[in-house]
Order: C-alpha cells, then sequence, then structure tokens
C-alpha cells in the first residue's frame, strides 16, 4: 500500500516520517498493491480505503461487448464497491508485517447482485537493500502473502473474487530523489481450485509539492495463463474460476499528509482496451486515510 512511509534520514539516528499518501487502488480479485518502503521497528500503519467501480462493457475472450448485451438488457453497468481495511508492522529495519481485509458488494442490476468479505491477505516484507543505508542503490524488498478466500460466491456473474485460496511472491523495488519517486512491482499468485497462475506488475512515479502534497501515477497489469476463454471451447459455467484473464490500468492519485503522522488520498483509475475476460471498468474511484502509531 502507498500510505505513510517512514523513510530515514541521512543524518545518523534521526528518523523522518514521510507522508508520501498515494493511493493503492485494489482491483478484482487481485491481491497485489505495496510499497518497497517499510514502517520504522515498532511502527503500525493503519489504513482504510473505499473504492467504487463501474463498467458498461466487458471482455468476453478479447471481444469487448457491452453489459446490456451480456446480460440480455437486465442490466447496463457492472458496479461494484469495497472497503478495505490494510495493517503494516515494523518488526525491525528490514522486516514487516502486512495484512489486509475487506468487504464489498456487487450489483448487475437485475440480472445479479453479491456481497461478502473480499479475499485477505496476511504475510511478511522482508527489505534486502536499502537506498538510504548504501548510496546510489535503489530500495529492493521482497514480499510473500497467503490469500485467503472471501465469503462470497466465485461461480456467478456478480463474484467479487476468485473464491480460492493461494499464496503471493512478490519483488518491489523503489528510488527517491528529494521529492521525486519511482517503484516498479512484480510478482506472481498461485492459487487452488484450478485457477491458473497470474503474473502482475506496475510501474509509477511520485512526486512531492507544497510540502505535505504529493501526486502520482502509474500502470499496472495483470495477466492469469491458460488457453480457456468465456464461450470458448471446453468452456462451461462451472469453469468460470480457470478462465484466462488479462486486465492493464492506468492510475492516477492526490494525496495529503497532515498532523505529522497522518495523510488522505484520492485516487482515481481507468480500465485500457487491452483485457481478455474481465470488466473494462469506465471509473475506479478511491479515497483512503492512513495513520501511523
Amino acid at each position: 500500500m502507498k500510505s505513510l512511509q517512514l523513510i530515514k534520514t541521512t543524518k545518523p539516528g534521526t528518523r523522518l516520517i514521510a507522508l508520501l499518501a498515494t493511493v493503492a487502488l485494489p482491483l478484482v480479485a487481485q491481491a497485489e498493491g505495496g510499497s518497497p518502503w517499510l514502517p520504522i521497528p515498532g511502527q503500525v500503519l493503519l489504513g482504510v480505503q473505499h473504492t467504487t467501480q463501474s463498467a458498461d462493457s466487458a471482455f468476453v475472450g478479447a471481444m469487448e461487448v457491452p453489459v446490456r448485451t451480456i446480460t440480455g438488457g437486465a442490466a447496463t453497468a457492472y458496479k461494484r464497491a469495497t472497503t478495505t481495511v490494510r495493517l503494516s508492522y515494523g518488526f525491525s529495519d528490514a522486516l514487516a508485517l502486512e495484512g489486509s481485509v475487506g468487504h464489498g458488494r456487487v450489483k448487475v442490476g437485475s440480472a445479479d447482485s453479491d456481497s461478502g468479505s473480499t479475499d485477505s491477505t496476511l504475510g511478511l516484507a522482508w527489505r534486502v537493500l536499502d537506498e538510504f543505508d548504501s548510496p546510489g542503490a535503489p530500495t529492493v524488498t521482497l514480499r510473500a502473502l497467503a490469500i485467503i478466500k472471501g465469503s462470497y460466491d466465485g461461480l456467478r456473474l456478480a463474484a467479487l473474487g476468485n473464491q480460492q485460496n493461494g499464496v503471493e511472491l512478490a519483488l518491489l523495488v523503489g528510488k527517491q530523489w528529494g521529492g521525486i519517486g519511482l517503484w516498479a512491482e512484480a510478482g506472481v499468485q498461485d492459487r487452488s481450485g484450478g485457477v491458473p497462475n497470474a503474473n502482475f506488475y506496475e510501474l509509477g512515479a511520485k512526486a512531492s509539492f507544497a510540502g505535505s502534497l504529493s501526486a502520482s501515477l502509474s500502470y499496472a497489469n495483470k495477466k492469469y495463463g491458460g488457453d480457456l476463454d468465456i464461450g470458448g471451447p471446453g468452456f462451461s459455467p462451472a469453469r468460470f474460476q480457470q478462465v484466462r484473464a488479462e486486465r492493464e490500468l492506468v492510475k492516477a492519485s492526490l494525496g495529503w499528509g497532515f498532523a505529522s503522522n497522518q495523510g488522505v488520498s484520492l485516487g482515481w483509475a481507468q480500465a485500457l482496451s487491452g483485457g481478455r475476460n474481465t470488466n473494462k471498468d469506465d471509473q475506479i474511484v478511491s479515497v483512503s486515510y492512513t495513520i501511523g502509531f
């Protein structure tokens, strides 16, 4: 989660709480979204985020089809609202606990609707290289998470996710130059129940200005493997979780840090035209609040 980042200063023996209040927009059935910069030892970062998504078309295979056509006129849009709580705790300079829980609701007109707890995550982040201890080098962090399936039905139009447990492994790299920062994330997910393995990555940049304000821009891509398409050879409703899928987003956010340990941010994202077997969200809007203890 791009939230309150607790960064070492170059002055020995001191710490600086740097409020980089950029937003991590959660995607449907997606646990990724992290930062290479960890909280200081003993520090707790708590974030709450509410996200709304709306799509009036979806990719059936690689073909974009209106939701109205898919549902036979029963709906004009796919709408989803999700509230997520994220927690990070610094065990040491190089090790942190990370976890998330959430609740979501999906409504597809009169065609279908569902609500329940979304997939949760729990794991560790290990910083293997620190840019503030090694001048000229980036910060490099490894993350390992367990994905715990939520309380929803994954075999329906209004599914909140894949409804399968799994694991996630990711590599995160970041570098800061004064008020400018770049980051990259790449990882894999392996789930049970025949869900294809997924690869994902994100590339982003952030700029801080006017002391406590920040803005970010990033591109994210996630792809599930396999060769099964919705409506293609071998497909049936019972195999919905096994389809190949691809989703790419462009994201932007504005953040404001205040009171030395708190931050709020407003984020926006939109799906691009390179999707497969997934919704094409016209608008994803997210509001988040983070506090450090």
